[in-house]
């Protein structure tokens, strides 16, 4: 090999400028770990769930972190006519109430906060620009269904002989254009069933064939969107991944555990499955809780956020 002093130069130059730099670095990225906003009026979490997380964070040594969940969300949790959005509805939550043009006027519908159909509720539903984004969501929530269940908006759930989805069509309804789910028996005959979506239907049983079926619906509201669990004694410890309704669901060894910790704590089964972070970073504002009883915030592009996780966390 031809010893060239130039490039052994260089390289030095290059290793002595990347050992100085990555403290600096890591410096820098940790100043966009933010202490938690008590002040902050748009928080995406209840302040009681704060002290949840943070005792599971230190009953499991674990960092815990979570997404923001839509604000107008979380005056829903504990309703008994309401329940955390699950894995397998990927339709998204509106951040207004909707005032929706019909022939004779106008219908009020109260769609904040709420899972809603954005084909019935409009643009002004969303802020910022999401109404994009929820119809992009709303045609992947759509991408398996039957055209029976589209035209009816009465959708099986998968991977289960129990549950179904509907819209709440009932232009009497406060709650029009909003996404129901019922978790019991779905009807036998269900692509022949002429159920309408209204609240008689969602708070009472239906005679099908002979047959009593319970179809109880709750509109669903915001969940608690799990983005890591970072395990501080096995920081890159090998995740596990199944498939839940027909999703593809990645966690990490102690999920089921901290999950069950989490939703006792706060009463409502607010962690509905794995981590973000498992199948891809995504930029967004994240609630971070650490075993020493302190609470962070990172609101940060995807490319900040992978490098946080890479050295500040060390996971790679």
């Amino acid at each position: 090999m031809k010893y060239n002093k130039l490039e052994q130069y260089n390289a030095r130059a290059s290793h002595l400028s990347q050992i100085h730099r990555e403290p600096f670095r890591h410096a820098q990225l940790s100043g966009k770990i933010k202490p938690f906003d008590w002040s902050d009026n748009q928080l995406g979490i209840r302040r009681g769930d704060v002290n949840v997380f943070k005792a599971a964070a230190l009953a499991f040594n674990h960092i815990i972190l979570v997404r923001a969940t839509n604000p107008e969300s979380l005056k829903y949790i504990g309703n008994r006519n309401m329940y955390p959005k699950p894995i397998d509805c990927k339709a998204k939550t509106a951040d207004s109430d909707a005032y929706i043009p019909f022939a004779y006027g106008h219908i009020y519908a109260k769609t904040a906060g709420l899972v809603v159909d954005p084909t019935l509720v409009g643009a002004k539903a969303f802020k910022d620009g999401k109404y994009a984004k929820a119809m992009d969501a709303w045609s992947e929530f759509l991408k398996d269904k039957t055209p029976d269940e589209r035209a009816k908006k009465v959708f099986r759930r998968h991977g289960s002989d129990k549950g179904c989805f509907a819209v709440d069509t009932d232009v009497h309804s406060e709650y029009y254009g909003c996404l129901m789910i019922s978790r019991e028996e779905a009807p036998a005959s269900f692509d022949e069933t002429a159920l309408t979506a209204t609240p008689k239907w969602r708070n009472s049983h239906a005679r099908l064939e002979g047959v009593r079926y319970c179809t109880r619906m709750q509109y669903m509201h915001g969940d608690y969107d799990l983005y890591a669990l970072l395990n501080l004694d096995n920081p890159n410890e090998l995740h596990l991944e199944n498939v839940v309704h027909g999703v593809k669901n990645y966690y990490s060894p102690k999920l089921e555990a901290i999950q069950e910790f989490v939703n006792k704590g706060i009463g409502v089964p607010m962690i509905q499955h794995g981590e973000q972070f498992r199948y891809k970073h995504q930029g967004d504002k994240i609630y971070a809780f650490y075993p020493n009883n302190s609470a962070y915030m990172i609101d940060e592009s995807t490319a900040s956020i992978e490098e946080i996780f890479e050295i500040v966390y060390g996971v790679v």
